[in-house]
């Protein structure tokens, strides 16, 4: 039988009524003078999207442009000094505020030609109901001998309430396409129904189970639009800490909430949160895994913060991608053939030039082994390039005399000379190494 429980997570306080539209018009004679803000969610973060002074009579439009469109999602307005509500909002609706009463507050107001506040407004107090009323069952079933006429009429409604959860699940999937209060509600009961039964679940199955349902079936985009960002992800990281059987999975599992999301503002967010908690908590397996699956997939061209200092980390682990190695525009050094040993280095550098003449001795080694030899300079002046390079019997000896700031040192991610990389001929990195003998000695 399926279980449903009411916990602290389900609706988290959300004065879930209302929304607003296309163009969101006000009509609130009593809140003149007074700042109003709305905020947009998106993931942890709260995004004032509006703040403008209603005017004497009462009125204030708000109309998202072309170049700064709001997305479906759960929006919250404050009015100064102290007017708090959520309502959901949708880009497809022209709704009007207003109340009905004589003085405006977060209990009384109205929505006017909005379907997804309608929705909600009619589906939610019942499904409130549906899980009290579960609730009250579960509580009394505890209380009560099972063989009692009360216990077997708790049972009774209790599978009553199951058929209308059920049910009421089938009609929120047949309005999700349609209405982002329908998704809401849907990753609410996901969440309720899996991140509010850790705590009771029996053992490893059923935890297992739990939490790939969450990673498996959650909708990151409505997640991360809800308000519920920081409730989903928080109530999965108990199950990742080290004494827990799944130490060592949360790589993995945000590997796959990634994979699940197409969005590329969630997608980032994802990315930059998961490598934040990795930090945090010194998961560097799963930096690792999260790591390879962000180069591999390529989605960030221009990492920020953490996230940019866990792939400069980790690009150039053993197994990872090697980057190209540019000769010139559009031409790349070939690393099908055999064996690369990439090394970068500058001229006038004691330790580079020592790594350069070993290389020059050793040369025929590699060469019997299959390994090609790339140089690459970080020289700014051409003579003093061409001078201290001419007598290196490989091929490839590279320098676009633009320093460390030069694309393959860039690619490379190059903070000191000498640096050597040995790339195997599926463009896979072997190895990172700071001279040349490790590299002998391991062949």
């Amino acid at each position: 039988m399926k279980k449903h429980f009411l916990t602290s997570v389900l609706f988290f306080s959300l004065c879930l009524y209302p929304a607003f539209g296309q163009t969101i018009k006000f009509d609130l004679p009593d809140q003149k003078g007074n700042t109003l803000h709305i905020i947009a969610n998106k993931g942890l973060q709260k995004d004032t999207i509006f703040s403008k002074k209603i005017d004497e009579k009462g009125g204030l439009i708000f109309t998202p442009t072309k170049d700064n469109p709001v997305s479906s999602g759960v929006l919250s307005l404050f009015i100064e000094p102290e007017t708090k509500f959520d309502l959901m909002y949708s880009p497809t609706e022209n709704i009007i505020i207003h109340y009905e009463n004589d003085f405006f507050h977060n209990q009384n107001f109205k929505v006017s030609n909005s379907p997804e506040n309608d929705f909600i407004n009619t589906h939610f107090p019942e499904q409130m109901f549906r899980l009290e009323k579960m609730k009250f069952c579960g509580q009394g079933l505890q209380m009560f001998d099972e063989n009692s006429n009360l216990s077997v009429a708790l049972t009774e409604e209790m599978s009553n309430i199951e058929k209308q959860l059920t049910d009421f699940d089938s009609i929120l999937q047949d309005n999700s396409a349609k209405l982002f209060s329908a998704r809401y509600m849907l990753l609410q009961s996901l969440m309720t129904n899996t991140l509010g039964r850790f705590q009771n679940a029996a053992d490893y199955e059923e935890i297992s189970a739990l939490k790939n349902n969450a990673i498996f079936n959650v909708d990151t985009e409505t997640l991360y639009r809800s308000g519920a960002w920081y409730n989903f992800i928080n109530g999965l990281l108990g199950l990742y800490q080290k004494d827990s059987p799944f130490f060592g999975q949360f790589g993995t599992d945000m590997s796959v909430l990634m994979q699940r999301t197409e969005s590329q503002e969630v997608f980032l967010a994802l990315a930059n949160d998961a490598a934040t908690i990795c930090a945090q908590f010194g998961w560097n397996n799963d930096e690792i895994i999260m790591s390879k699956y962000l180069i591999l997939v390529d989605r960030i061209p221009n990492p920020q913060g953490r996230l940019r200092q866990m792939l400069i980390q980790y690009k150039f682990e053993p197994g990872m991608p090697a980057p190209k190695i540019a000769i010139s525009e559009n031409q790349y050094v070939d690393f099908q053939k055999n064996k690369t040993l990439v090394v970068f280095y500058e001229s006038g550098c004691t330790l580079c030039e020592n790594e350069m003449s070993q290389l020059i001795k050793d040369y025929s080694i590699l060469k019997e082994k299959g390994i090609e030899i790339v140089s690459i300079s970080s020289d700014l002046d051409k003579t003093i390039f061409e001078n201290s390079s001419k007598n290196f019997p490989w091929q490839h000896k590279l320098c676009d005399l633009k320093g460390f700031s030069g694309e393959n040192f860039n690619n490379y991610a190059i903070i000191g000379t000498p640096t050597l990389f040995l790339i195997d001929n599926d463009e896979v990195i072997l190895g990172k190494y700071a001279s040349l003998s490790e590299i002998i000695d391991s062949l």
